[in-house]
C-alpha cells in the first residue's frame, strides 16, 4: 500500500565516509509510514550503509536522519535507546545473526529483555516466554520449538525466527537488508507472504534492501536505486519498472533474467562516463559479436 501520511522517516544531505573515501554521498529520501521503500543498486553502491546510517548504527559525517519527525543524529544514549524500539532490522543471513549457543526461546525474546522491564529478572522469564511463543506462532512457527538451537532449523525457518525477534518491540519501522537472497526461491515466495501479511496486520513500513528486482517489483511501494553512494532515481514500483528515467536503472532491468534469453535481446547500454564496451564486457560478450 502506498500512504499519503507525512514521513516517518527523513533523510537529508547525508554523506558518509571512512578514511577520506566516500560511501554515501548526499542522499536525501523520505519513508511514509505503512509503505514499502525498495533500495536497489549492485553490489558495494552504499546500500547497507545507508540502511547502517539510517538506523543509527553508524555516524553520518554530515547530513540529519529525522524519525518521527525527530533528528536522530542529535540525540544521546538514552534517548535513542528509547527510539530504538520503534525501528527494528531482519538481516540477510539469519544463522549468522543469532547466538548458536541460545535457545529460540531467548533469541527471540532478547528485544524484550533489553527494552522491556515487564520482561527482566525471574518474574520477566515467564512473559518473556509466553511473548516468544505467540510472537513464534505469529510468524507460521510453532511455540514447541522455543527450547531448540538454530541450526536445527532450515533457512527460511531461521527468517521467520529472525522477523519473530524484529517484531516483537511492536516497531513501526523495519529494515529488510537482503531477507530473502539466501533463500530458495519456493522458500522466498512464502517469507515475502509473511512480510506482507504481518505489514497489514501489524501497520509497519518496510525500508526493503534487494539486488534482485523481480523481488522488488512484487513487494515494493516505491523504489530508490543507488549507485556509487548516490540515490539516481527514485519513484513509485510503477514508474521505475515502466518508464526508468536514470541509464543505470534502465541498466539494471536490461540485466534481469528472461526466461529465453534467445527470444528476449536486450541492447547492451553504456552509461555516461563508461570506457567503450564496458556494457559488452559486462554482459559476457566482446564488442562487435553477436
Amino acid at each position: 500500500m502506498t500512504s499519503t501520511t507525512a514521513p516517518l522517516l527523513e533523510l537529508e544531505a547525508l554523506r558518509k565516509e571512512f578514511g577520506g573515501k566516500v560511501a554515501v554521498d548526499d542522499v536525501s529520501l523520505t519513508v511514509r509510514e505503512g509503505e514499502t521503500l525498495a533500495l536497489v543498486g549492485e553490489s558495494g553502491c552504499g546500500k547497507t550503509t545507508l540502511t547502517r546510517l539510517l538506523l543509527r548504527l553508524l555516524e553520518p559525517t554530515s547530513g540529519t536522519v529525522r524519525f518521527d519527525g525527530t533528528d536522530l543524529t542529535g540525540l544521546g544514549t538514552a534517548q535513542m535507546r528509547a527510539v530504538r524500539r520503534q525501528m527494528q532490522v531482519v538481516l540477510q543471513d539469519p544463522y549468522s545473526s543469532m547466538n548458536p549457543r541460545l535457545r529460540i526461546a531467548d533469541i527471540v525474546a532478547e528485544p524484550l529483555v533489553t527494552h522491556d522491564p515487564q520482561a527482566r529478572g525471574r518474574r520477566g522469564r515467564a512473559y518473556a516466554r509466553q511473548r516468544a511463543g505467540e510472537l513464534l506462532v505469529a510468524v507460521g512457527l510453532d511455540d514447541t520449538i522455543l527450547d531448540r538451537y538454530p541450526h536445527e532449523f532450515s533457512g527460511g525457518q531461521r527468517q521467520r525466527i529472525s522477523i519473530a525477534r524484529a517484531i516483537g518491540l511492536e516497531p513501526r519501522l523495519v529494515v529488510l537488508d537482503e531477507p530473502t537472497s539466501a533463500l530458495d526461491v519456493s522458500v522466498q515466495a512464502r517469507v515475502l507472504d509473511l512480510l506482507a501479511d504481518l505489514q497489514q496486520r501489524l501497520g509497519l513500513t518496510y525500508v526493503f534492501v534487494s539486488h534482485n528486482l523481480a523481488v522488488v517489483q512484487q513487494v515494493a511501494d516505491r523504489v530508490a536505486v543507488m549507485r556509487g553512494g548516490r540515490i539516481v532515481e527514485t519513484g513509485t514500483a510503477h514508474q521505475v519498472f515502466t518508464a526508468p528515467a536514470h541509464p543505470y536503472t534502465r541498466q539494471l532491468l536490461d540485466a534481469v533474467p528472461v526466461p529465453d534469453p534467445t527470444k528476449a535481446r536486450r541492447p547492451r547500454r553504456s552509461l555516461p562516463g563508461e570506457p567503450a564496451g564496458a556494457a559488452a564486457a559486462r554482459t559476457g560478450a566482446r564488442e562487435g559479436t553477436a
